[in-house]
């Protein structure tokens, strides 16, 4: 099934929330985990670092990769065929990060979660980390099964999913723009951030405030095109989903003027039927066509 792409000479569509178009401050949420973030190895990533022999998805060892899951109830048809998709998506993102993948959901937080809150701590809770990691200590237990993981999930309440980017992208451009302050080398700063992001798009809350102030921010930083990518992977055929997905996608770089860090794949079939190219869309869609950019 080919994945539906706006026609080139179509204007860019019209959101279907209210935008905060002035600039302002980037305000960090401080409310979830702050993850180690590893740092970089390349002062400018390009199409000529990579060595593509070993497969098409090299790419994601140059990235930190983590998944943000919509558990609203909106997802709940959808909840089987999301299943099938982490299952196969997941395994060839873990592979290619040492470091493992971060699995963040809407609504579900961790066991022990609100254990920690009420002792000021439930940043350390806020989602599944370091999900594959591999390590030389074989007595390390630190891989958590992701089939587990989703399973323990049931869908419901609203979606307030940039709440959740907020929470994510939050402390990843806090800790970026302290370094680029303090004149870190982006040789040495963090290492590019791939966030992927499976919702039907039905939201409670504005989904571009986070989105829009992280460009800002990255672009006073005159960060490299490839420093955060957002790709958002939309199911099922919401109306409303797929207006707001639509705009992040295409229409809110041009019209606030920011660069074009968004990309959506969109799939109204069964997610775990995705062809290979189409994974490698999900997978890579926000970040891989962001390295030929210039710096």
């Amino acid at each position: 099934m080919p994945l539906p792409r706006p026609h080139p000479g179509s204007p860019p569509p019209q959101p279907p929330y209210p935008l905060d178009s002035s600039p302002g401050p980037y305000i960090p949420s401080t409310d979830e985990h702050q993850r180690s973030w590893r740092p970089s190895n390349h002062a400018k990533l390009e199409r000529k670092h990579i060595d593509s022999s070993s497969g098409p998805y090299t790419f994601l060892s140059y990235f930190d990769t983590v998944f943000l899951i919509d558990d609203s109830a909106a997802m709940a048809e959808h909840w089987d065929a999301v299943g099938k998709l982490l299952d196969q998506i997941c395994t060839i993102c873990a592979e290619h990060d040492r470091n493992g993948i971060d699995i963040y959901f809407v609504n579900h937080r961790p066991r022990g979660y609100y254990l920690y809150a009420t002792i000021g701590q439930k940043r350390q809770r806020g989602g599944y980390f370091n999900i594959g990691k591999t390590t030389d200590d074989a007595s390390s237990d630190n891989r958590d099964n992701v089939a587990g993981i989703f399973r323990a999930v049931k869908p419901h309440g609203h979606c307030r999913l940039d709440h959740r980017l907020g929470a994510i992208l939050g402390p990843y451009m806090k800790e970026y723009t302290r370094r680029v302050k303090d004149g870190v080398p982006q040789a040495e700063n963090l290492r590019p951030l791939n966030l992927i992001v499976i919702t039907a798009g039905v939201t409670d809350d504005n989904p571009y405030d986070t989105l829009i102030e992280t460009a800002r921010s990255l672009d006073s930083c005159h960060a490299p095109p490839y420093q955060v990518g957002v790709q958002f992977f939309r199911v099922g055929d919401n109306d409303d989903g797929r207006r707001a997905m639509e705009f992040a996608d295409n229409g809110m770089a041009q019209t606030l003027n920011l660069r074009d860090m968004v990309d959506t794949v969109t799939w109204t079939s069964d997610p775990g039927d995705l062809a290979p190219d189409a994974v490698l869309k999900v997978v890579l869609g926000a970040v891989e066509r962001s390295i030929d950019k210039p710096v």
